[in-house]
């Protein structure tokens, strides 16, 4: 389950929000002309909660399946780093649940250090009983 919880704990609050690109040449999208050389913003938090792409959106589900998120953008501009960040969530979480495994958050997190493109949380309080 740690694979489709780290997965899902990207889409549901990704560290990229928005990237800006360059359009190549003319086109339209969704009833709008966009020309070559103009500035397209894509939000890529948005399109992570689309509830055409994904059942109740809105709410975490870390046994989410068939997760195809973009919190690693996508086509030639996908992270590089997507694979080793992956696995690092996945090693972290891992040992943090299995060595605290009634780890609680104790208040709500603070997802205060919001940039233009990258969130990231600031603070988030967690109660656990004491380990042998």
């Amino acid at each position: 389950m740690i694979i489709s919880a780290v997965e899902e704990l990207l889409r549901y609050d990704s560290p990229l929000q928005r990237q800006t690109r360059v359009a190549k040449e003319d086109f339209e999208l969704a009833g709008k002309h966009i020309c070559k050389g103009q500035p397209v913003l894509s939000m890529l938090g948005a399109a992570n909660r689309d509830p055409g792409q994904f059942a109740d959106p809105d709410r975490l589900d870390i046994r989410r399946r068939n997760n195809g998120h973009l919190a690693f953008g996508s086509g030639i501009h996908y992270c590089l780093g997507a694979p080793l960040s992956r696995l690092e969530g996945q090693i972290a979480i891992g040992t943090i649940v299995q060595r605290f495994p009634d780890i609680r958050l104790a208040t709500p997190c603070n997802s205060g250090e919001r940039t233009c493109r990258f969130e990231a949380w600031c603070r988030c309080r967690v109660s656990f009983s004491a380990v042998g």
